[in-house]
Protein backbone atom coordinates (compact mmCIF):
# COMPACT_ATOMS: atom_id res chain seq x y z
CA UNK A 1 0.00 0.00 0.00
CA UNK A 2 1.25 3.47 -0.89
CA UNK A 3 2.31 5.40 2.21
CA UNK A 4 0.21 8.38 1.13
CA UNK A 5 -2.89 6.21 0.86
CA UNK A 6 -2.17 4.70 4.27
CA UNK A 7 -2.00 8.22 5.71
CA UNK A 8 -5.57 8.86 4.54
CA UNK A 9 -6.80 6.21 6.99
CA UNK A 10 -5.16 7.67 10.10
CA UNK A 11 -7.76 10.40 10.90
CA UNK A 12 -10.60 7.85 10.77
CA UNK A 13 -8.78 5.53 13.14
CA UNK A 14 -8.01 8.46 15.46
CA UNK A 15 -11.70 9.42 15.37
CA UNK A 16 -12.73 5.90 16.33
CA UNK A 17 -10.26 5.71 19.22
CA UNK A 18 -11.22 9.15 20.50
CA UNK A 19 -14.94 8.42 20.23
CA UNK A 20 -14.53 5.21 22.19
CA UNK A 21 -12.41 6.90 24.85
CA UNK A 22 -14.32 10.14 25.32
CA UNK A 23 -17.24 10.59 22.92
CA UNK A 24 -17.77 12.22 19.55
CA UNK A 25 -16.20 15.56 20.44
CA UNK A 26 -13.02 13.83 21.61
CA UNK A 27 -13.03 11.70 18.47
CA UNK A 28 -13.42 14.72 16.21
CA UNK A 29 -10.63 16.55 18.06
CA UNK A 30 -8.28 13.56 17.70
CA UNK A 31 -9.18 13.28 14.01
CA UNK A 32 -8.31 16.97 13.56
CA UNK A 33 -4.97 16.45 15.30
CA UNK A 34 -4.29 13.37 13.16
CA UNK A 35 -5.17 15.33 10.02
CA UNK A 36 -2.67 18.00 11.07
CA UNK A 37 -0.01 15.28 11.35
CA UNK A 38 -0.98 13.90 7.92
CA UNK A 39 -0.69 17.36 6.35
CA UNK A 40 2.71 17.86 7.97
CA UNK A 41 3.96 14.45 6.78
CA UNK A 42 2.75 15.08 3.24
CA UNK A 43 4.57 18.41 3.27
CA UNK A 44 7.77 16.72 4.46
CA UNK A 45 7.55 13.97 1.84
CA UNK A 46 6.30 15.91 -1.18
CA UNK A 47 7.18 19.54 -0.43
CA UNK A 48 3.65 20.43 -1.49
CA UNK A 49 0.49 20.99 0.49
CA UNK A 50 -2.35 18.45 0.22
CA UNK A 51 -5.16 20.96 -0.33
CA UNK A 52 -7.95 18.40 0.03
CA UNK A 53 -6.65 17.37 3.46
CA UNK A 54 -6.40 21.04 4.44
CA UNK A 55 -10.00 21.64 3.32
CA UNK A 56 -11.20 18.60 5.29
CA UNK A 57 -9.23 19.75 8.32
CA UNK A 58 -10.81 23.22 8.11
CA UNK A 59 -14.29 21.77 7.76
CA UNK A 60 -13.73 19.42 10.70
CA UNK A 61 -12.47 22.20 12.96
CA UNK A 62 -15.32 24.57 12.02
CA UNK A 63 -18.00 21.93 12.62
CA UNK A 64 -16.30 20.68 15.81
CA UNK A 65 -16.11 24.20 17.25
CA UNK A 66 -19.72 24.89 16.25
CA UNK A 67 -20.80 21.64 17.91
CA UNK A 68 -18.88 22.53 21.08
CA UNK A 69 -20.40 26.03 21.18
CA UNK A 70 -23.95 24.68 20.81
CA UNK A 71 -23.19 21.47 22.74
CA UNK A 72 -24.67 19.45 19.87
CA UNK A 73 -22.96 16.41 18.33
CA UNK A 74 -25.06 16.80 15.18
CA UNK A 75 -22.38 19.11 13.81
CA UNK A 76 -19.82 16.32 14.14
CA UNK A 77 -22.18 13.82 12.52
CA UNK A 78 -22.89 15.98 9.47
CA UNK A 79 -19.20 16.70 8.79
CA UNK A 80 -18.79 13.63 6.50
CA UNK A 81 -21.96 14.58 4.61
CA UNK A 82 -20.84 18.17 4.10
CA UNK A 83 -17.33 17.02 3.20
CA UNK A 84 -18.57 14.47 0.65
CA UNK A 85 -20.92 16.95 -0.99
CA UNK A 86 -18.19 19.61 -1.08
CA UNK A 87 -15.85 17.05 -2.67
CA UNK A 88 -18.49 16.23 -5.30
CA UNK A 89 -18.93 19.94 -6.04
CA UNK A 90 -15.17 20.47 -6.33
CA UNK A 91 -14.83 17.51 -8.71
CA UNK A 92 -17.82 18.79 -10.69
CA UNK A 93 -16.37 22.29 -11.03
CA UNK A 94 -12.94 20.84 -11.69
CA UNK A 95 -14.30 19.07 -14.74
CA UNK A 96 -14.48 22.41 -16.55
CA UNK A 97 -10.78 23.16 -16.13
CA UNK A 98 -8.40 22.16 -18.91
CA UNK A 99 -6.89 19.80 -18.07
CA UNK A 100 -9.60 18.76 -15.65
CA UNK A 101 -8.98 18.58 -11.92
CA UNK A 102 -8.80 14.79 -11.85
CA UNK A 103 -6.57 14.75 -14.90
CA UNK A 104 -4.22 17.22 -13.19
CA UNK A 105 -4.24 15.07 -10.06
CA UNK A 106 -4.11 11.57 -11.55
CA UNK A 107 -2.76 12.19 -15.06
CA UNK A 108 0.77 11.25 -14.04
CA UNK A 109 -0.36 7.65 -13.64
CA UNK A 110 -3.46 7.39 -15.85
CA UNK A 111 -3.46 7.96 -19.60
CA UNK A 112 -7.12 7.97 -20.53
CA UNK A 113 -9.20 9.27 -23.37
CA UNK A 114 -11.22 12.47 -22.93
CA UNK A 115 -14.32 10.27 -22.54
CA UNK A 116 -12.55 8.30 -19.82
CA UNK A 117 -11.81 11.45 -17.81
CA UNK A 118 -15.43 12.54 -18.21
CA UNK A 119 -16.60 9.14 -16.99
CA UNK A 120 -14.18 9.23 -14.05
CA UNK A 121 -15.48 12.63 -12.97
CA UNK A 122 -19.05 11.34 -13.11
CA UNK A 123 -18.28 8.21 -11.11
CA UNK A 124 -16.35 10.10 -8.44
CA UNK A 125 -19.18 12.61 -8.11
CA UNK A 126 -21.68 9.75 -7.88
CA UNK A 127 -19.65 7.92 -5.23
CA UNK A 128 -19.30 11.12 -3.21
CA UNK A 129 -23.05 11.71 -3.25
CA UNK A 130 -23.73 8.09 -2.28
CA UNK A 131 -21.24 8.47 0.58
CA UNK A 132 -23.08 11.59 1.80
CA UNK A 133 -26.44 9.82 1.64
CA UNK A 134 -25.04 6.78 3.45
CA UNK A 135 -23.69 8.97 6.25
CA UNK A 136 -27.05 10.71 6.61
CA UNK A 137 -28.87 7.40 6.81
CA UNK A 138 -26.49 5.93 9.40
CA UNK A 139 -26.30 8.89 11.78
CA UNK A 140 -30.07 9.42 11.69
CA UNK A 141 -31.02 5.76 12.20
CA UNK A 142 -28.23 4.22 14.28
CA UNK A 143 -26.94 4.75 17.78
CA UNK A 144 -24.14 7.26 18.33
CA UNK A 145 -21.56 4.50 18.83
CA UNK A 146 -22.72 2.62 15.73
CA UNK A 147 -22.36 5.81 13.72
CA UNK A 148 -18.87 6.37 15.19
CA UNK A 149 -17.89 2.83 14.13
CA UNK A 150 -19.31 3.42 10.68
CA UNK A 151 -17.53 6.76 10.35
CA UNK A 152 -14.21 5.42 11.61
CA UNK A 153 -14.17 2.24 9.54
CA UNK A 154 -16.02 3.20 6.37
CA UNK A 155 -13.00 5.10 5.01
CA UNK A 156 -11.44 1.74 4.17
CA UNK A 157 -14.49 0.81 2.09
CA UNK A 158 -14.88 4.21 0.43
CA UNK A 159 -11.21 4.48 -0.52
CA UNK A 160 -11.48 0.96 -1.94
CA UNK A 161 -14.59 1.95 -3.90
CA UNK A 162 -12.86 5.02 -5.39
CA UNK A 163 -9.84 2.89 -6.26
CA UNK A 164 -12.03 0.21 -7.87
CA UNK A 165 -14.07 2.59 -10.04
CA UNK A 166 -10.90 4.41 -11.09
CA UNK A 167 -9.31 1.12 -12.09
CA UNK A 168 -12.43 0.01 -13.99
CA UNK A 169 -12.80 3.30 -15.87
CA UNK A 170 -9.08 3.38 -16.70
CA UNK A 171 -9.23 -0.20 -17.92
CA UNK A 172 -12.03 0.62 -20.36
CA UNK A 173 -10.74 4.04 -21.48
CA UNK A 174 -6.97 3.58 -21.47
CA UNK A 175 -5.14 5.53 -24.16
CA UNK A 176 -1.89 4.07 -25.42
CA UNK A 177 1.09 6.42 -25.68
CA UNK A 178 1.89 7.69 -29.15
Amino acid sequence: MDKRLALELIPGIAFLIGSYAGGLFTGAALAAIATTAVIWLRWRWDRSLPWLAIAIFSLTVILLLTGLIFDDTTFVKIAPTVGSLAFAAIIGCGYFLRPSLLERTLGYSLQMTRRGWRCLHSTWIGLSVVRAVANEMVWRKASEWTWALYNGLSDFVWIGAFFLVTWLVARVHWQESA
